[in-house]
């Protein structure tokens, strides 16, 4: 279905696809993570400049879901658990700040290790923070000072103003005893032996575990975790409350794309069609309950405010602090086994977009011209073929410096800056 959407994209959507698959032939991709991440990168570009063509409507949209059958009841986004597995790996209590500090600051030092960070860098935690005039809309810095984290979560919750983390984790395959986050050890022990009696031909287990925590009022667009390969989540509310709300992967991204491009008015007018429609469904979870995310759609997810009061037969929530999920990814064993080959044994992996014969022309033409000016700055300088490449390799790493150093992201990195 992403061919299909491809073949519908005009010539300014294909020339910025076939940029990032250059850009993409470029990397050293060897394993099957990264060709896992690089094609979902390049796929996910498909599917955004198919919703985001000029004139799309969601008249359009329906009809796509329903061709590629993204509506079906198997491809649902989650289910609300219950029975004996709930009781064997659930756990809630109330967190506050108080008690989330020391965890951050563990798993912070923890990822600080791995990553063989500078002991003389400021500690800093990931921190997202919502757009009070629209909550799909994040600040781009996406980290706080560890320092004074405590201080600036307080005055959010007391301003209103949501904020998240979702990227605070511990890799429970990185040698250390253990995460010193007790809801996270506790939470790896039961999985990785419920892991064990499953079998590893049917599940495995991602030894990354998440600790995802935010305040009332943030809010997390509709989204499709494909930044690793196919799997589940088992999220476990462990305090507060979170409101999941499943769509047709189509159109919870378009939905997503409505809400940060159009605004909250217009996104609450798609939403209330789809309700109309029966599109659509809506889980809240609190303390002790348990969410198993699928793999086929989109999801959404809200904090709701305690004091909010909703129509009946809503309940009221109890007023909670903040909002602590424990998560947990199980790769479906046989569709990563079968991705893994076809990834790993394709010659062109890296390159879906097959050229038309113009591009092709087109390319041929830029690379004749592109070797004429490098023989000629060979031949002025006495370079080698080494030469050439060693003396590119640094250029591109002092472009790619200037880049961070610009604080450039995304296709903006690939602009050649000014050094």
């Amino acid at each position: 279905w992403i061919q299909s959407l491809l073949a519908e994209l005009g010539p300014p959507a294909r020339e910025e696809l076939l940029a990032l698959q250059r850009r993409h032939t470029t990397l050293a991709a060897e394993d099957f993570a990264t060709r896992w991440e690089l094609g979902a990168e390049w796929s996910g570009r498909v599917v955004a400049l198919w919703l985001g063509a000029e004139g799309r409507s969601v008249e359009e949209v329906i009809a796509k879901a329903a061709e590629f059958g993204h509506e079906k009841e198997e491809l649902s986004s989650g289910v609300v658990l219950e029975g004996g597995l709930l009781h064997s790996l659930a756990t809630g209590a109330d967190v506050g700040v108080e008690e989330l500090l020391p965890w951050v600051k563990a798993l912070t030092a923890a990822a600080a290790g791995s990553a063989g960070g500078a002991a003389t860098e400021a500690p800093t935690a990931s921190l997202y923070r919502v757009d009070p005039s629209n909550h799909f809309l994040t600040a781009a810095d996406t980290s706080a000072p560890l320092d004074s984290l405590g201080d600036e979560v307080r005055l959010r919750i007391a301003s209103g103003r949501g904020v998240g983390s979702l990227n605070t984790t511990f890799d429970f395959a990185s040698g250390e005893s253990g995460s010193g986050v007790p809801l996270l050890d506790g939470y790896w022990e039961r999985l990785d032996d419920a892991s064990y009696v499953v079998g590893e031909g049917v599940a495995r287990l991602n030894p990354r575990l998440y600790l995802i925590w935010k305040t009332a009022g943030y809010c997390t667009p509709y989204h499709q975790d494909v930044h690793v390969p196919p799997h589940f989540t088992l999220y476990n509310q462990t305090s507060g409350a979170s409101a999941f709300h499943f769509l047709p992967l189509l159109l919870g991204e378009y939905a997503t794309l409505v809400g940060r491009r159009d605004g909250p008015s217009r996104l609450k007018e798609l939403l209330q069609r789809l309700d109309r429609e029966g599109v659509g469904e809506v889980a809240t979870l609190g303390p002790k309950q348990m969410l198993l995310i699928l793999p086929g759609g989109a999801h959404g997810v809200y904090v709701p405010r305690p004091a909010l009061q909703l129509p009946p037969p809503a309940r009221p929530l109890p007023p909670f602090r903040l909002s602590v999920i424990r998560a947990a990814e199980l790769f479906v064993a046989p569709v990563c086994d079968l991705y893994e080959r076809l990834l790993l044994s394709a010659a062109d992996w890296a390159t879906p977009l097959g050229l038309s014969e113009r591009e092709a022309e087109a390319e041929a033409a830029t690379l004749d011209a592109f070797a004429a000016v490098q023989q000629r700055a060979c031949a002025e300088l006495g370079l080698s073929r080494s030469d050439w490449t060693f003396f590119a390799t640094l250029l591109q790493r002092r472009w790619d410096a200037a880049a961070e150093a610009a604080g450039l992201e995304g296709a903006n990195r690939e602009t050649t800056i000014p050094l």
